[in-house]
This record gives structure tokens, sequence and C-alpha cells, in this order.
């Protein structure tokens, strides 16, 4: 039974590396079957959910797993972009529109990098302003490649606010002391820092107080 239980808090893994070869399809899939895009892009989407859903669920969260499901995210996200750009072929997209992919190819980039010599290992971190602004994004690039046209404004906007969240990863891991790939935000890890030096040193935190009473 032990080793059974062992053997399943693989599957998140699994369903996180599954994503990319699922990502990389819809590339192909987008111009030669639209059916067969949309189901992999389903498939892949909820992938996404199920994994870390699983993983919280049954307590199978490991930092290996966390890694993976970064990567998986990284690459659906920029496939997906990716076949909206190469699947609708009459498609007319501002220039802004390829250098906001480039530039948030590049940040991820870059912040891997940073993680690596600076915590001497992979990964991403799961700040929730990447999580949010790439919602939108999941209902647009079907949409459009249904319709064969991009809203080259909506799509920039929710680009801008990708690159603008990965940014924020960069800010976090320039600041950050510890590796935590779950820091929520800038506003969480500020609140952290505090807690801890409040810990560190209780007369601050009793000066702060009665400065508020005053």
């Amino acid at each position: 039974m032990e080793k059974k239980k062992s053997k399943l808090r693989h599957i998140p893994n699994i369903l996180s590396l599954s994503r990319i070869p699922f990502s990389v399809a819809m590339l192909f899939l987008a111009r030669v079957n639209i059916y067969a895009f949309l189901v992999t892009y389903a498939i892949a989407g909820i992938n996404d959910v199920l994994d870390g859903f699983i993983a919280r669920r049954f307590h199978w969260e490991s930092k290996l797993g966390a890694k993976i499901d970064s990567i998986g995210d990284t690459v659906f996200l920029l496939c997906a972009v990716a076949a909206v750009i190469w699947g609708v072929e009459e498609i007319k997209l501002h220039p802004s529109i390829y250098v906001a992919v480039g530039v948030i190819a590049l940040v991820r980039a870059v912040n891997a990098l940073i993680t690596r010599i600076k915590f001497k290992q992979w990964g991403f971190i799961h700040n929730l302003f990447v999580k949010y602004a790439s919602v939108p994004i999941f209902f647009l690039v079907p949409i459009s490649i249904l319709m064969k046209q991009v809203p080259n404004l909506l799509l920039l906007g929710m680009l801008v606010l990708i690159v603008l969240a990965s940014f924020e990863e960069t800010w976090i891991l320039k600041n950050m002391e510890e590796y935590d790939m779950n820091m929520k935000s800038i506003y969480h890890m500020k609140k952290l820092k505090k807690q801890k030096r409040l810990k560190v040193n209780p007369a601050e935190g009793e000066a702060e107080l009665a400065a508020m009473l005053k």
C-alpha cells in the first residue's frame, strides 16, 4: 500500500510534464486542423488546473513538482500565443505584439537564470500576478483561432500585464534572501520580511503599536 501511495505522488508531475508536448502540438494543429487544436488546447488547459488541484488535495506538493509546473505553464503560454500568430493565416498583428511576446520570453529566461545563479537551482516564482494575467489569454486564444481574427489592442493589453507580472518576479528574486517559489507577490514578501524583523526585534513592534495608538 505504501509503495502504491508513493507512486501515486508522481501523478501531478506526470500531468505537468505531459502539458509540454500538448503545448508544442498546438503549434502544428492550429493551421492543420482547428478541431484537433481546440481539443489539444482544452486538454492542456485542464491539465494546468488538474495537476495543482491533485497535488494540493492529496498533499503531494514538492519542489520538483512546482518547478515542472512552472516550466509547463511558461511553455503553454508561449505556445498558445505562437499558435495564434501561426494559426490565423490572414492575421495582421501590430509589431508591438511580437515585441511583447519577445520581452516575456526574455524576462522569463532572465528570471530562470537569476534563480540558478543566486539560489543554485532552476525554477520560477508562482506569483499571483502571472497566474491572473494569463487567464484572459487562455480564453482569447481559441476565440481568435475560431474567428480568424485577433483583437490587437486587447491582446497587447493582456501581454503587457504578463510583462509587468514577469518583472514583478524579477523584483522578488532580486530582493529575496531565501528562495521561495510560492511567494505570491511583492506585498506578501514585504509583509513576511516585516514579520521576521518584528520577531527579531519585538521592541520595534511595540513602538509601532504605540505610534498607532497615539
